[in-house]
C-alpha cells in the first residue's frame, strides 16, 4: 500500500518524533510512505528554525502575519500534494492537522483518495485560550471544517474528542488513538548504570524528568518541592534530561537555591540516549500535562517498567491507573507532589511493581506505534492482517 504522509510543521521536539515513529510503523508493516512537508527531515532544530521566510515568520512576526501565512500555505502544499498523488497514486494521505491547513481536504477530495487527519492538539482551542489568534472566526471555522471532512479524524484523549465535538465537528468522524512507543528501543532490560556513574547517581534516589523544557510542563514546582522538603538530605537527586524555553529560568533557580550540586541539567541529549537516560530514574515524573493531551513520555516511562508520578486529571487516567501503573496526585497541587514523592521514598517496594504493571499495560492495551498505524488503516479499509498486540483499549473512547 502507498501512503502520503503530509505536514506543515517544524517537524522537532515531540511532533517530530511522533512524525517519525508512524512514518517507521506504517513501513515496518511493508508499506511505502512518501513525505510531503513544509521542512526536510533528518535536520537538526537549530537549521530548520535558521532557514527561509517561514521560520522567521514563526518566531518574529505579529501572529496575523503567521496566520496569514499559515493560509498561503495550503496554495503551496495543494500543488505538492497534487504532484505527489499524481505521481505516486496513493491509496490513502495521512495528515498531521496544523492550523488553518486545508490543502490536504482539497486534495483528498479532487483526487478521490481518504485522508486520515492526527490531530494531537485542538489548535483552534488552544490558541484562543491563549489569546494568540487574530482570525478567530475563520480559525474555528476551518478546524471544525478539516476534522469534520477528513474521512476519520483521530486524536489523542477523550478529552480532545470532546472538545472537538463541543467545536462542531462530526463526531462519527472523531476516533481516539493514544500514543505509543517502540518497545525495541523502549524497555526494561536497558541499563542506566553507565550513566548513574557518569553523572554522580550511584547510591542515590533519581528522580527524573525527560522532555522539552516549557513553562506548563510543571518542572519549576518539582524544584520547589526538591528545595521545600530538602529532598537532597533523603539522597535524592533530580535528573532533568532536555532543553526548552524555560531551561535558563530552571537553572537559575536551582542556582540561587543552591540546588546545583543536586540537580543534573543535562541539555539536549541524542533520541537514541533517551531509554538510557530513563533507566537511570527510579521515579518518573510529570508534572504537569495539559488537560487534552497524551504525553509521549508517559508511554516511554511504563514501556521502560518505571515508577511514574503524574497529575490526576481525566487525560490521565485514560493513560494510568492511580496505584496500579503509576501515582497521581491532585492537578498544580505542589504539597500533593510533594507527599506523593515522600510517600514513595518512604516505601520504595511499591515502586517496582507498579512500574512492572505499567510495562505490562503497554502491551495489554496496545500502546504501540505499529499497532496506531495498522489500526489507522483497519478503519479506513476493513481489518487485515493485524500486528502482534491486543487492541488498544481507552476507557470511554470510541474507536472502533
Amino acid at each position: 500500500m502507498k501512503i502520503l504522509y503530509h505536514h506543515r510543521t517544524q517537524a522537532e521536539d515531540a511532533q517530530g518524533i511522533h512524525i517519525d515513529e508512524m512514518v517507521r510503523a506504517f513501513r515496518n508493516l511493508g508499506h511505502e510512505v512518501e513525505m510531503v512537508a513544509l521542512v526536510e527531515g533528518g535536520k537538526a532544530p537549530q537549521q530548520r528554525i535558521q532557514e527561509g521566510l517561514w521560520e522567521w515568520i514563526v518566531h518574529k512576526a505579529p501572529r496575523w502575519v503567521y496566520e496569514l501565512m499559515g493560509l498561503i500555505y495550503n496554495a503551496y502544499g495543494y500543488l505538492h500534494l497534487s504532484r505527489s498523488i499524481q505521481r505516486q497514486r496513493p491509496d490513502l494521505i495521512y495528515e498531521r492537522y496544523s492550523l488553518n491547513t486545508f490543502c490536504g481536504i482539497l486534495a483528498s477530495r479532487r483526487f478521490r483518495i481518504p485522508l486520515v487527519l492526527e490531530v494531537n492538539a485542538p489548535l483552534y482551542y488552544e490558541q484562543i485560550s491563549l489569546g494568540r489568534l487574530t482570525f478567530k472566526r475563520l480559525a474555528r471555522f476551518l478546524e471544525r471544517w478539516i476534522c469534520s471532512n477528513a474521512t476519520y479524524t483521530l486524536v489523542v484523549s477523550n478529552v480532545m474528542r470532546a472538545i472537538l465535538i463541543q467545536e462542531g465537528v462530526a463526531e462519527e468522524r472523531l476516533k481516539v488513538m493514544p500514543n505509543g512507543i517502540d518497545p525495541k528501543a523502549f524497555h526494561p532490560k536497558i541499563s542506566g548504570k553507565a550513566l548513574r556513574h557518569q553523572y554522580g547517581l550511584e547510591g542515590k534516589w533519581v528522580i527524573g524528568f525527560i522532555g522539552w523544557f516549557r513553562p506548563w510542563h510543571g518542572l519549576e514546582m518539582l524544584l520547589e518541592v526538591m528545595f521545600e522538603a530538602r529532598l537532597a538530605e533523603k539522597g535524592v537527586r533530580l535528573l532533568l534530561v532536555g532543553d526548552g524555553p524555560a531551561y535558563l529560568d530552571l537553572y537559575r533557580y536551582a542556582e540561587n537555591h543552591g540546588l546545583l550540586s543536586d540537580v543534573i541539567f543535562t541539555g539536549s541529549v541524542k533520541r537514541q540516549e533517551i531509554p538510557a537516560h530513563i533507566a537511570a530514574m527510579d521515579i518518573a515524573v510529570q508534572p504537569s500535562a495539559t488537560e487534552y493531551a497524551c504525553p509521549m513520555k508517559i508511554f516511554e516511562y511504563m514501556a521502560m517498567g518505571k515508577c511514574i508520578v503524574a497529575p490526576d486529571q481525566p487525560n490521565i487516567r485514560e493513560i494510568l491507573k492511580d496505584q496500579v501503573t503509576g501515582f497521581l496526585f491532585k492537578p498544580e497541587n505542589k504539597e500533593a507532589l510533594k507527599l506523593t514523592l515522600l510517600e514513595l521514598l518512604d516505601h520504595p517496594v511499591e515502586k517496582g511493581v507498579v512500574g512492572q504493571q505499567a510495562h505490562e499495560t503497554i502491551f495489554e492495551r496496545g500502546f504501540l506505534w505499529e499497532a496506531n498505524a495498522q489500526r489507522t488503516l483497519d478503519l479506513v479499509f476493513g481489518k487485515g492482517d493485524r500486528v502482534s498486540s491486543k487492541s488498544v483499549s481507552i476507557p470511554e473512547g470510541d474507536l472502533a
